[in-house]
């Protein structure tokens, strides 16, 4: 083979080169994607916020300690007099004649301000509730309410997973594109050096060489465009997988594998199980509301002191026990209204599930004909380029011979250099349409 085909074919056939499995530096990516993604680690710091939420109305089932105390100090307002000395002192003076001493004095009347002074209450109060439907059904929620954020936290998973493969495919097309105009630009710089051969030696006119020279300067201005998308490729994947967006990355040359095969098993989409979540919150939210029409029983007991400021002595301590019922006897039909709109939520719920099961059901049989439809034209496109190398090679030869003009041979190279890009292009489609298939499916095994 002459050495000047070989820079078109190299990358040609690189596309052909067959491999079995997943890219292994596609799955790295996507590991690490999982692991480091910013919006990822969003939703998960939700769930676990959902998680302590639960272990916090769990905590509701248990006694509850509080300490308070006050501290009150008054003068002047409202008084009561007390005639004591008006009961007393005649008592009083009929001792002392009796006795004929001043044992028993004389005492004033008294006048007691309502408002107490100096006064202190501090006391330790535990409460227990004994039945609470509330409580219960509040915990449930919190419950299903996890389930419904894994859910969305595993809907975000799947949908990284596709968005990390479609950015991976684009850097490898965007390499690929660059790969084959370098070899684009290596044949116009041979073919340049071959017609300054001939116009040096009067077998071609000047202008030969100047369509040669314009033709690797287009090449070039392509080549950095191609480059140029490479590295925005490469920039939005790392963005993806939280690099810095220079990173370098590990690129594998796409290769034809078991993509171009409809092979993707179909498993449970996650958009299910979060509507089904909702549901049940729903349902529950409707028995919260009906629970806060039941009575509400529970127990508590004070330990405390109380008295006159800083004294505590075994006068001033004091237990108070007691149960409390609260049962709400009129409230103007509000539980039924809040039952109503539970119940209507609920319903409204079961619409959407429906809705959404039958959007699936398209967008997995959209995505099935989709890929198909990719298959078939990245086939034909592999066919296209086949023909246009061998067309180009005969076009050379002739060339060579001098049996053929420079600009049917600049056609004939022009033809092959895009149909091998439009080859890349196709063959990328059927990367994306495989990981669109894929997602439809809900296919991916997750490793945890």
């Amino acid at each position: 083979m002459p050495r000047h085909w070989q820079y078109l074919l190299v990358p040609l056939l690189s596309l052909f080169a067959p491999v079995r499995g997943q890219d292994a530096h596609l799955q790295g990516y996507i590991d690490h994607g999982l692991h480091n993604n910013q919006g990822l680690k969003q939703q998960r710091f939700i769930l676990e916020r959902n998680l302590f939420a639960l272990k916090e109305a769990r905590t509701f089932f248990y006694p509850e300690v509080n300490f308070s105390t006050s501290y009150l100090d008054s003068r002047g307002g409202r008084k009561i007099s007390i005639p004591i000395g008006d009961l007393l002192n005649p008592v009083y003076n009929s001792l002392n004649e009796l006795t004929n001493s001043s044992a028993f004095p004389k005492v004033e009347n008294v006048s007691q301000t309502f408002n107490p002074r100096n006064y202190y209450d501090a006391k330790f109060r535990t409460s227990l509730p004994l039945y609470n439907a509330e409580i219960t059904y509040n915990t449930r929620i919190r419950k299903e309410q996890i389930h419904l954020q894994q859910a969305e936290v595993d809907v975000y998973r799947r949908e990284l997973v596709k968005e990390i493969k479609l950015a991976y495919y684009a850097c490898q097309q965007a390499d690929e594109a660059v790969r084959i105009l370098e070899s684009a630009v290596a044949l116009g710089r041979e073919n340049l050096r071959f017609n300054q051969t001939l116009v040096k030696n009067d077998k071609a006119i000047r202008t030969v060489v100047t369509r040669s020279e314009n033709e690797v300067i287009g090449l070039e201005a392509r080549l950095v465009d191609a480059r140029n998308q490479s590295v925005n490729a490469k920039a939005y994947f790392n963005f993806l997988l939280n690099n810095p967006l220079e990173t370098s990355l590990e690129i594998g040359s796409p290769s034809e594998s078991e993509v171009l095969a409809d092979t993707a098993a179909a498993g449970r989409r996650e958009e299910l199980a979060k509507l089904e979540s909702l549901s049940k919150i729903n349902a529950l939210s409707g028995q919260l509301a009906r629970a806060g029409a039941l009575p509400k029983l529970s127990t508590f007991i004070d330990l405390g002191s109380q008295g006159d400021f800083v004294n505590f002595n075994r006068d001033t301590r004091y237990y108070l026990f007691g149960v409390t019922l609260d049962w709400r006897v009129f409230a103007n039909n509000r539980t039924q209204y809040k039952v109503k709109q539970a119940e209507l939520e609920q319903k409204a719920t079961g619409e959407q599930i429906s809705q959404v099961e039958q959007q699936l059901q398209l967008q997995n049989k959209t995505a099935a004909n989709t890929f198909q439809s990719a298959v078939l034209t990245y086939r034909a496109t592999k066919s296209q380029t086949a023909l246009s190398q061998q067309y180009y090679q005969d076009q050379q030869k002739l060339y060579r011979e001098g049996q053929l003009l420079y600009i049917e041979l600049l056609d004939a190279q022009n033809r092959l250099i895009s149909d091998q890009l439009q080859q890349s292009i196709s063959y990328l489609n059927v990367q994306t349409r495989a990981a669109e298939l894929e997602r439809a499916r809900a296919s991916y095994l997750f490793s945890n």
